[in-house]
């Protein structure tokens, strides 16, 4: 399997981002990782790149807990934009709770639900579901 171009990780918790971004470099997933500290600001930073007809990210990596817009509210308005549909996108969070998970799947942009903290193991199973 290849390696992805670019990830955005959309996570509040600026440790889990950091310690996410060695992770990430350390098994050479990717060219490239932007972080957003709010759902709202990678949601801005799609629109642009799609308005000025930049690359998309290969995938998204977002935690459902997150003042301004959570993840939820960020899926709901990820989907609606055709273009972005074929961005697949994790859940990536710490909840344990089944309904989260069975919410997340729910929703076709979402290949998976992730839970922190990230591994090897789990980096390797999105790059097979990425590569599908």
């Amino acid at each position: 399997m290849k390696k992805l171009d670019t990830v955005f990780i959309v996570d509040d918790d600026e440790v889990i981002v950091y310690l996410t971004n060695k992770l990430i470099a350390s098994a050479e997933f990717c060219e490239n990782v932007e972080n957003y500290f709010d759902a709202q600001s990678a949601l801005d930073k799609l629109n642009d790149t799609l308005a000025n007809g930049g690359k998309l990210p290969d995938a998204i990596l977002i935690d459902i807990n997150m003042p301004v817009m959570n993840g939820w509210q960020f899926i709901e308005t990820f989907q609606k934009t055709t273009e972005f549909r074929r961005i697949p996108c994790f859940i990536f969070t710490t909840s344990i709770d089944a309904a989260d998970k069975n919410k997340a799947l729910k929703y076709k942009v979402i290949r998976d639900f992730i839970t922190k903290p990230l591994t090897h193991q789990k980096l390797d199973k999105i790059l097979r579901m990425v590569d599908r």
